[in-house]
């Protein structure tokens, strides 16, 4: 049986749909490339972001919605393979920061092809509409979780 089969409320089924999809991603963007995992290419793709001052770990565990602890260890394994660098901050020795190598700028322009092949498999049939929706959807979805987490009762629904 398939989760679309199953007779439930839609806010259940969407809340089990992204846990599935989220799954399914993860699953999915690890056979892409053997080198690195999906959310060590989600780590990177945070950092780059960043592109006034090297973010720290703290800054990406919040962007990521994920513990220092992860971060780190994904970081320490980045490093190894030259992907990224930890250094102290200067102004701030408790701080690590994160750095994106050369190397691991080469090696990103070297798979862009099989990106954009993945991110147009993913999204076949998905128009800018629909897109626009599930993204304004998402972002509703991400901050009412964000004020859960900060304590607030006033999630809307």
């Amino acid at each position: 049986m398939k989760i679309e089969d199953m007779d439930m409320p839609k806010q259940a089924f969407a809340f089990a749909a992204i846990h599935m999809l989220s799954n399914r991603l993860q699953v999915v963007g690890d056979k892409l490339d053997p080198t690195i995992s999906s959310k060590q290419w989600l780590l990177l793709a945070a950092i780059s972001k960043f592109t006034d001052t090297p973010p720290n770990i703290g800054e990406i565990a919040d962007v990521l919605g994920v513990s220092r602890q992860n971060i780190k260890k994904m970081a320490n394994i980045l490093q190894q393979h030259g992907f990224l660098k930890m250094e102290k901050d200067k102004n701030d020795l408790r701080s690590i920061q994160l750095f994106i190598t050369a190397q691991c700028r080469d090696y990103f322009k070297g798979r862009d092809k099989l990106e954009r092949e993945y991110m147009l498999k993913i999204f076949d049939g998905v128009d800018d509409e629909m897109l626009a929706v599930l993204c304004n959807g998402l972002s509703k979805l991400i901050k009412n979780a964000d004020k859960i987490l900060d304590g607030s009762t006033n999630a809307q629904r």
